[in-house]
């Protein structure tokens, strides 16, 4: 078992004993006490906080020769509070040099350094309020101060290494071969220098540095009067201090945005001044939900919003290489829809002539051949890219790769038993001249087997597809090209009304209710 994988459900499993071991009747007691009104005004303590991160962040910005706008660059802090969300320790926020990188038109090394300085100083003077922290409440908890000294000499050592370029470049190097980093380690190796491009000096990060300590004092006095809310009656400047101490506290990655851990912190330290824990877990989660959740909420729609205005990739030599290695990993996709072709294949037919149209890096023709070793595939794809992938992934000899259109397939009339096409519908240009041309080659009584993406698909579950496709390593090329595929297909009734129309009659049909794909298998007429 991969432990690792552990890790961010450990703050969860911390959160969950803390709710079992409390009285639930409290804590609803302690809500249901407080006034609608007041918890709405609470919900605008994020504004000043995220305008505050924002001036600091321009700072740094044009330090680095980084030119967006104030209300992107606001829009890009929203879109680190969801990828935060969603990843351990709010490693997933550094995924926002992506959206950097489109706007700014600077180098991807240079907008993640950008970002990694950034949160580098916000952490820092966290960790130095810790440290303040720690030193007030050192008589309570002696160890307190001395942990979080040595995390902050850690941090500081790590930046200073991290500034000087020759010794780190090898380390880094190192760095994004993991997995954090490996969509776009290719991007990141050959643009290594610009890592190291206008990195701000010590005194350029003085400002963001005071500008960071007083957004932190104004969070923590936000919340120091939300508090009143739940009467909790403790001095400003210990409520100020136990805050900071449980914050850095939180921020070890193993959990989300320290759900679980800050709440067994704050339980500790207010225990000391008899505040009930039933108290202190309404008001941490409260707090979670304003400062946390629901900016992380509103950062999910602006990054659908922003994923949709990327740009959908040209395929390049290195696009179409991490195409085919990501689609490896789901063989599955392809044995399913080889299945459907092996069953259509009549047995007087002893060796079919099989069309892949829409080949791609050949992985179905791959499959097919496996489950029908005596069939000739041809495999015909616009791209001659893709059809130089697919020689090399299918070196058999019953394999033919042609460069050729479906509305222009380079085949005699009635010359083809089975055309199966594999989500490429999306792509052409005139999908009545495809069909009647798919009609032509066909052999009477021939097949056509179409496995299509369905526009009615839900936009939310294709953006959670595409998450889903960044932790996984797919790289931003492939996203875009998987998830921009979908703006041009089609439900499976606009498909069958242009098969009939083509003279295709509907033999079988697979499709479930709104999901994401459907297959087809329709007949030519004798």
């Amino acid at each position: 078992m991969d432990y690792k994988k552990l890790l961010p459900i450990i703050g969860i499993i911390i959160l969950l004993y803390i709710i079992v071991t409390l009285d639930l009747q409290e804590i609803y007691t302690v809500f249901s006490n407080i006034h609608p009104i007041y918890s709405l005004i609470s919900f605008f303590a994020i504004l000043p906080v995220v305008l505050m991160t924002n001036i600091q962040w321009q700072i740094l910005l044009r330090k680095q020769r980084i030119k967006v706008s104030f209300l992107y660059s606001l829009k890009n802090i929203f879109i680190g509070y969801f990828y935060g969300f969603i990843s351990p320790g709010g490693i997933g926020a550094y995924t926002r040099a992506l959206y950097l990188e489109h706007e700014s038109k600077a180098p991807l090394g240079k907008c993640l350094s950008n970002i990694i300085i950034f949160n580098t100083i916000d952490y820092l003077s966290l960790l130095l309020l810790g440290a303040i922290g720690a030193i007030f409440l050192s008589s309570i908890y002696p160890h307190l101060f001395a942990v979080i000294i040595a995390v902050i000499f850690v941090i500081v050592t790590l930046l200073l290494f991290f500034l000087k370029k020759e010794k780190s470049k090898n380390i880094f190097l190192k760095i994004i071969q993991t997995r954090i980093f490996s969509s776009v380690k290719d991007r990141l190796t050959e643009s290594l220098d610009s890592f190291y491009e206008d990195l701000p000096r010590f005194k350029d990060v003085l400002i963001p540095f005071g500008i960071s300590i007083i957004g932190w004092i104004v969070r923590f006095t936000e919340l120091y009067f939300i508090s009143k809310l739940f009467l909790i009656d403790v001095s400003f400047i210990y409520f100020i201090l136990i805050i900071a101490v449980a914050n850095v506290i939180a921020s070890i990655p193993i959990t989300i945005y320290g759900l679980g851990t800050r709440e067994a912190s704050l339980i500790t330290m207010f225990l000391f001044f008899n505040v009930i824990p039933e108290k202190v877990l309404g008001l941490s989660l409260f707090w979670f939900t304003i400062i946390w959740f629901s900016p992380s909420i509103l950062g999910a729609i602006i990054t659908y919003i922003e994923t949709k205005k990327l740009s959908m990739s040209f395929l390049n030599e290195k696009t179409v290489e991490k195409f085919s290695n990501y689609m490896k990993r789901y063989p599955e996709l392809y044995r399913n829809l080889t299945d459907v072709v092996k069953k259509n294949i009549p047995n007087k037919i002893t060796k079919p002539i099989i069309v892949d149209l829409g080949v791609g890096p050949g992985l179905l023709s791959q499959e097919i051949i496996k489950q029908t070793p005596n069939a000739k595939i041809i495999g015909i794809d616009p791209s001659g890219k893709m059809l130089n992938l697919a020689n090399k992934n299918v070196k058999k000899d019953v394999f033919q790769a042609m460069l050729g259109a479906s509305e222009n397939i380079p085949l005699e009339k009635n010359t083809v038993d089975i055309i199966v096409s594999r989500f490429s519908l999306t792509y052409w240009k005139k999908p009545r001249d495809s069909f009647r041309e798919i009609n032509r080659i066909l052999k009477p009584g021939g097949k056509l087997i179409l496995e299509a993406l369905n526009n009615k698909f839900s936009k939310w579950k294709l953006f959670a597809i595409k998450t889903h496709m960044i932790f996984n390593s797919a790289g931003l090329d492939v996203i875009r090209y998987h998830s921009e595929a979908f703006k041009t297909a089609y439900n499976i009734q606009q498909v069958e009304h242009l098969l009939k129309n083509s003279g295709f009659k509907i033999i079988y049909k697979e499709a479930k209710k709104n999901d994401w794909k459907y297959i087809l298998v329709s007949g030519k007429g004798k």
